[in-house]
């Protein structure tokens, strides 16, 4: 009379073991579904772009730092024979200037820099018994458009053109003179305008930035007609090649 009241208990106990079990295995599932579902959101908010990208906007700033020039012949043998003999020399000096930038689409942006600018070379001559250290700068007005690409939410690549305005022209011997301003009536070495291309990178830290550009001239800076010891006139041009290192800083 019992065997009934214990199959019933039995089938009982095995129906409340298997809705326990479906019970954790819903919930298990519901977990690695919403487990699954918060990866996949994250794989797409990782996959989208950056909101540094998409907050870019207008900015203004200024820039300054070291300019390292320098003026290489495109050919010279009438200064490098006889007693003429010279070497040219970096000459180190310096730029400064503004710069706005205007993002135009995610990684994209355009820029133009407002700089004065003074570059120039060094010359070593060996004339006289002693060797003579002269310097020689001619001071700008560059204005440089670029297109800047963006590697990295901070790291940007430029590439553009240069347009430089000559302003005057210094000259100094022995390094223990003060610069002389030549007279444009009298001499007149660079060029009234000197044009190039302009390669660039920049880090940015904050409203700080690190940058390094290269100019590359493409107009002669300076054009010489120059006597050897025979009385031969051998015309040469130099060009200008300058490394700007120097520091920027976003006002707006």
């Amino acid at each position: 009379m019992r065997q009934p009241d214990r199959q019933s208990i039995t089938s009982g106990g095995n129906i409340f073991i298997n809705r326990t079990t479906f019970s954790y295995l819903k919930n298990l599932l519901l977990l690695l579904a919403l487990i699954f579902t918060n990866q996949l959101f994250s794989q797409t908010k990782t996959n989208a772009p950056s909101t540094d990208q998409t907050k870019q906007k207008f900015s203004l700033g200024i820039l300054a730092g070291l300019n390292i020039n320098f003026m290489p012949y495109d050919h010279a043998p009438a200064i490098r024979g006889g007693s003429h003999n010279s070497r040219l020399l970096p000459e180190y000096a310096y730029f400064a200037g503004v710069s706005a930038r205007q993002p135009i689409f995610n990684h994209l942006a355009v820029k133009l820099d407002g700089q004065f600018s003074r570059r120039g070379f060094g010359l070593k001559s060996y004339s006289s018994p002693f060797p003579v250290l002269e310097h020689y700068q001619a001071s700008y007005v560059d204005f440089v458009p670029q297109v800047e690409y963006i590697v990295f939410k901070n790291i940007f690549l430029s590439l553009g053109g240069y347009g430089g305005v000559r302003l005057e022209e210094e000259w100094v011997k022995y390094n223990n003179q003060d610069w002389t301003i030549l007279n444009p009536d009298f001499i007149v070495l660079a060029e009234d305008s000197d044009w190039g291309l302009m390669f660039g990178l920049r880090v940015e830290f904050g409203r700080f930035s690190a940058l390094i550009k290269y100019q590359h001239g493409l107009t002669p800076g300076i054009k010489w007609e120059l006597m050897n010891d025979i009385g031969e006139i051998t015309k040469s041009s130099q060009y200008h090649r300058s490394l700007q290192i120097g520091l920027g800083f976003n006002l707006i």
